[in-house]
């Protein structure tokens, strides 16, 4: 305990240098016309959102759940059904939902994550014209409006309702110009009209961009933000093309990879993330630090604050699949016994201090675009992607003979199993229409996070920050 409290106190020190780093070009030192032609000055403010991306404390303060994007992707599936922890800790207002509440702190994670940096995004777009000629602008201009684009489907899914049905409904507010000053909440129709049409420029921004590294979004990371959006909308085959598309440039790990990539972007299914290093690493209050319950010096292995998996999702894994050895068996685990069962071995960082953040992985295209044939009709090539990615992980695996709802069933669980820790599963519930459900017969769900919810119910929906309910009197709040 006594290493962790050093660590902290020193991380915070860091963390106000850092904050420093960020601002790399001030926005007092530059103004439209020098931003209109200098590529330098436009990659530094796209960069600076990256680096906010994975930075600590830029949302809430002296919050150790508050480390970037990564954090709120495993805030978001601490929601879900698929996730627990053995003691109530960091991240417990989120596994209880008491964090969705406007008057907790924890409802400013997601919006104070994203609309600083939409803001960033914004000087660049307006400052580079949709209409330039110039090759290495086109391609800031396309990241720009891509991560905007994305932000905004990231705070619509969490603080609005779902798209179908709901389009009428207020989702949040739309900021174009470099400004967060207290705008109205837009219609669900409309943050998604936007959202697609940043998506859809985006790509064609980025058509000749070649990354040096994952670390930048360019234009299949794009397709695969539009995937999943076309897939909240209900546009099933559009959502199958983008998901094929943004996947082809990328080949699926096997077991051995799969067990080590992790902790490190280059491997051959990481799309985007972010390349940390002990020199920029924030160490506890950062994912590995919560999440790898082998790490002796870390919330979940030095606390016992461990994140496991929920035994309904563990028994329905084959046992011929080789993702049912990410967790600790009921039998225990020869390697880490000292670990109790349940417990996830999917996310360690050999390096202690230094595991990268994945973002995004190609894999998790093969499962919009299945789900979304086979909602499309397309049940004959949906079992075809589906097997493509299962077989990889389960040579037991054979093609599904499922249809209808069985089928969609299927692919729902493959997704669950596959993309355990990774942002997907609570989105997916409330998408979808599933309820919470933790307190079930012989659940190894604590007694803090035992509870149910029915599917529609409004704790799916955040609450608008209480700073956010102060500060813009047009806003309008979710119900409690």
């Amino acid at each position: 305990m006594k290493k962790i409290v050093i660590i902290a106190l020193t991380m915070l020190i860091l963390v106000s240098c850092d904050k420093e780093f960020l601002d790399t070009v001030p926005e007092s030192t530059i103004n439209s016309d020098q931003l209109a032609t200098s590529a330098s000055a436009n990659q530094a403010l796209v960069s600076g959102i990256y680096s906010a991306l994975r930075s600590y404390g830029l949302a809430i303060g002296g919050n150790h759940e508050d480390y970037g994007h990564k954090s709120v992707l495993s805030a978001m599936d601490m929601m879900s059904n698929d996730m627990l922890m053995t003691k109530s800790s960091w991240y417990g207002s989120f596994y209880n939902y008491l964090g969705r509440q406007q008057t907790n702190s924890r409802s400013r994670l997601v919006w104070n994550t994203y609309y600083p940096q939409i803001k960033s995004a914004n000087i660049v777009i307006n400052a580079i014209p949709a209409t330039t000629a110039d090759e290495k602008l086109k391609i800031i201009r396309g990241q720009a409006i891509a991560l905007r684009g994305y932000f905004y489907f990231m705070l619509a899914r969490t603080y609005g309702p779902t798209y179908v049905g709901n389009e009428s409904k207020l989702c949040v507010p739309l900021y174009f110009e470099p400004t967060l000053e207290g705008k109205a909440r837009s219609t669900v129709s409309e943050v998604y009209i936007q959202i697609e049409n940043d998506l859809k420029e985006s790509i064609d921004l980025l058509m000749k961009y070649k990354r040096s590294n994952n670390d930048s979004v360019d234009k299949t990371v794009a397709q695969a933000f539009l995937a999943d959006v076309y897939l909240e909308m209900g546009k099933y085959s559009e959502a199958a093309n983008m998901a094929h598309l943004a996947k082809q440039d990328y080949t699926l790990l096997n077991e051995t990879e799969w067990f080590s990539g992790f902790s490190v972007t280059k491997t051959n299914e990481t799309m985007w993330g972010a390349t940390l290093n002990s020199s920029i690493g924030t160490f506890v209050a950062n994912f590995f630090g919560h999440f790898d319950n082998t790490n002796p010096s870390g919330y979940a292995g030095g606390l016992g604050v461990y994140k496991n998996i929920d035994k309904k999702l563990y028994n329905s894994i084959s046992n011929t699949d080789f993702r049912k050895k990410a967790f600790v068996s009921p039998n225990g685990s020869s390697l880490y016994p000292n670990l109790p069962e349940y417990a996830n071995i999917k996310f360690r960082d050999p390096t202690i201090n230094a595991g990268s953040y994945i973002y995004l992985r190609s894999s998790e295209m093969f499962y919009i675009e299945a789900e979304a044939l086979a909602r499309s009709g397309n049940e004959t090539t949906a079992k075809q992607v589906l097997y493509e990615i299962t077989i990889t992980r389960d040579p037991a695996y054979i093609l599904s003979t499922n249809s209808g709802a069985d089928l969609i069933n299927e692919i729902i669980l493959q997704k669950r199993i596959e993309l355990w820790g990774e942002g997907c599963a609570w989105y997916d519930m409330k998408r979808l229409g599933v309820g919470l459900s933790r307190d079930y017969l012989g659940t190894n769900h604590p007694a803090f996070g035992k509870f149910n919810i029915s599917a529609g119910d409004n704790k799916f929906i955040f609450q608008m920050p209480q700073a956010e309910m102060d500060a813009n009197p047009l806003i309008v709040q979710n119900p409690l």
